[in-house]
């Protein structure tokens, strides 16, 4: 490659890597969602971000339940501490047993299920961020009212619910006060635990 082809290149990677870094750390969660629908193609967008999430061997467990009626959403509301808002729409990440069996999975030992659903999660809410919508996790619900309310199958657990919508003005707004979050070098050790000091070799 020339050295023309290189800084290209170079040029490219910096610009991809800045235009993520910028979704991953502006996304805030939004808890105040407007009446505004969540189109379609909006929705299949996050979708399709929660499909290419990283999974335990590859394994697909888990089921993606979408909610749009108003009443079912004020439903599962009723069963939810965590829920505050009432937002467009909902995605019901669900662990399905029977798909679990096929996969040779022990539910009650393979905590891979856990990261699974945070990883789909995570990918749904930067997706959402990314196409200006609001995102909030809920997993403050009970498991066996929203079941019922949702008609899963008996088997079928709702694990994670995410909250979807349009954010209001007064959800976009910057809370005021000093800032309060931890910086990288806050977080992280080098080479052994408790070494803050970055090791050059």
């Amino acid at each position: 490659m020339s050295r023309v082809g290189r800084d290209e290149a170079e040029a490219d990677r910096e610009e991809r890597t800045a235009a993520l870094l910028q979704i991953i750390t502006t996304r805030r969660v939004v808890r105040d969602f407007s009446a505004a629908p969540v189109s379609d193609g909006d929705l299949r967008t996050v979708l399709t971000a929660a499909r290419w999430a990283t999974r335990g061997s590859n394994t697909n467990i888990h089921r993606l339940l979408v909610i749009r009626d108003p009443a079912l959403i004020q439903q599962v509301r009723a069963f939810s501490p965590g829920m505050l808002g009432l937002p467009a729409a909902m995605i019901v990440i669900c662990t399905d047993p029977e798909l679990a069996a096929e996969a040779a999975m022990q539910l009650d030992k393979d905590s891979t299920r856990w990261i699974d659903v945070g990883t789909a999660a995570m990918n749904m809410m930067l997706a959402a961020h990314a196409l200006g919508l609001g995102s909030c996790p809920l997993t403050s619900f009970s498991k066996s009212a929203v079941s019922l309310v949702l008609k899963l199958p008996p088997d079928v657990v709702p694990e994670f619910i995410l909250q979807l919508g349009h954010p209001t003005l007064q959800s976009r707004s910057v809370r005021q006060g000093p800032p309060t979050r931890v910086t990288v070098d806050d977080l992280v050790f080098w080479e052994s635990y408790g070494t803050t000091a970055r090791m050059r070799s």
